[in-house]
C-alpha cells in the first residue's frame, strides 16, 4: 500500500499545475478542538511535514466549541483560496451534520475535499470485573439482562456513543448509554469497575489493557491492531459490518481552484510519505492514508450516510 502512495505522490509532484497556483499566503488549517487531542497532534505533525512542500509553510490554528461545529464553520466561510483548511474527523465531517439541526454549516455545499489523512483504530473492552471475557459473552450478558449493563461515551454523538448504538440495531441490544465529558472520565469508572463496556480510541485505551486494568474483547476494525494481535475482530466473532475507525482529513472551501487543491494535496502526500512523520504518527498510533482529494470525498460521503441511519434509528439528538 505504501509503495503505491509512494508512486501516486510522484505523479502528481511530476504533473501539477504552475507553482503559481500554490496559496499565496501560510497555509491555516483549523483544528475544531482544544490542543493535544489526538486530532490536534495528526494536524501538526502533518502540517510540520507539508510545510516544506509549499512556499509558505503551514501553522495550526484550534477553535474549539460545539463539538467541532464552530472551527469547521469558520473554514466553511473562509475565502476559497487554499489558504484556510478544516482539520476533518468522523464527529465534524460524517456525524454532526445530522445529529445537529443547524451545525453551521453543510459538507455538500460548503467544502471541497483535499486529502484523507490518517485514521486511530478503536477497541471496545469491558471492566475486569464483568462476568463476560468474550464478545459473544458481552452480548449474551446484555440479553440476559436487559436495561442493565451500561456502555459510556466522550458525549453524545461521539463515535464511541454511536459505536454501541450501532450494535443496538444490528444486534436489538438494550444497554444504557452513560455519556461523560470526554474519555478520561468514562476510562476512570471502567477501570473503578463503575462502568461495564467503554468503546475507545487505541492511543487512549491501550496503556490500560496492557496494565491489565481493563479487558478488550474485540478489535473495532477490518483488521487485528498490531499493538493487540491476541484481540480478534468484530467479524472474527460473528458480526460483520461493524468497523469504525475515527479518521482525519482536510478539507478546503468550495470554489477553491483545482490547481490549488491538487498542489495541496500533493504536499500532504509527501509529508505523509516523509519517515520522520510515518514515525511519529506510529507513536501515536495513527495509521497514515493519504491519496487523490476524491478518496477523502467518498469517505465523507459514505461515512455520513452511514451515521445518519444509526442516528434515524434510534433516534439520537445532541444534549
Amino acid at each position: 500500500m505504501f509503495g503505491r502512495l509512494a508512486l501516486f505522490v510522484c505523479l502528481v509532484l511530476t504533473s501539477l499545475p504552475s507553482w503559481a497556483q500554490a496559496p499565496s499566503r501560510p497555509v491555516r488549517i483549523i483544528v475544531p478542538f482544544a490542543p493535544g487531542g489526538t486530532s490536534d497532534i495528526v494536524a501538526r505533525l502533518i502540517a510540520n511535514g507539508a510545510s516544506a512542500h509549499l512556499p509558505h509553510g503551514v501553522i495550526v490554528e484550534n477553535k474549539a466549541g460545539a463539538a467541532g461545529n464552530i472551527g469547521t464553520a469558520e473554514v466553511a466561510r473562509a475565502a476559497p483560496d487554499g489558504t484556510t483548511l478544516a482539520q476533518c474527523t468522523i464527529g465534524t465531517c460524517a456525524i454532526n451534520v445530522s445529529l445537529h439541526a443547524d451545525p453551521g454549516y453543510d459538507l455538500e455545499r460548503d467544502f471541497a475535499p483535499v486529502i484523507l489523512t490518517g485514521a486511530v483504530r478503536n477497541v471496545m473492552s469491558v471492566r475486569t470485573g464483568l462476568p463476560a471475557r468474550t464478545l459473544q459473552e458481552v452480548i449474551a450478558l446484555v440479553r440476559a439482562k436487559p436495561d442493565t449493563i451500561t456502555f459510556g461515551s466522550s458525549g453524545v454523538g461521539a463515535s464511541n456513543h454511536l459505536a454501541p448504538e450501532l450494535l443496538r440495531g444490528l444486534l436489538g441490544l438494550n444497554w444504557i448509554h452513560v455519556p461523560y465529558r470526554g474519555s478520561a472520565p468514562a476510562i476512570t469508572d471502567l477501570v473503578a469497575n463503575r462502568l461495564d463496556v467503554f468503546f475507545d480510541n487505541l492511543p487512549s485505551i491501550l496503556p490500560h489493557i496492557r496494565a491489565g486494568s481493563v479487558r478488550a474483547v474485540a478489535a473495532v476494525s477490518a483488521e487485528r491492531i498490531p499493538e493487540l494481535p491476541d484481540v480478534p475482530t468484530f467479524a472474527e466473532q460473528g458480526i460483520e459490518g461493524v468497523v469504525i475507525d475515527s479518521w482525519f482529513g482536510f478539507l478546503a472551501p468550495k470554489g477553491t481552484p483545482e490547481g490549488t487543491i491538487a498542489v495541496l494535496n500533493a504536499a500532504f502526500n509527501a509529508a505523509l510519505e516523509d519517515p520522520a512523520v510515518r514515525a511519529r504518527l506510529a507513536e501515536a498510533s495513527v495509521v497514515p492514508l493519504g491519496g487523490p482529494p476524491e478518496r477523502m470525498g467518498e469517505q465523507v460521503r459514505s461515512e455520513t450516510a452511514r451515521w445518519r441511519e444509526v442516528i434515524r434509528k434510534n433516534n439520537i439528538r445532541a444534549e
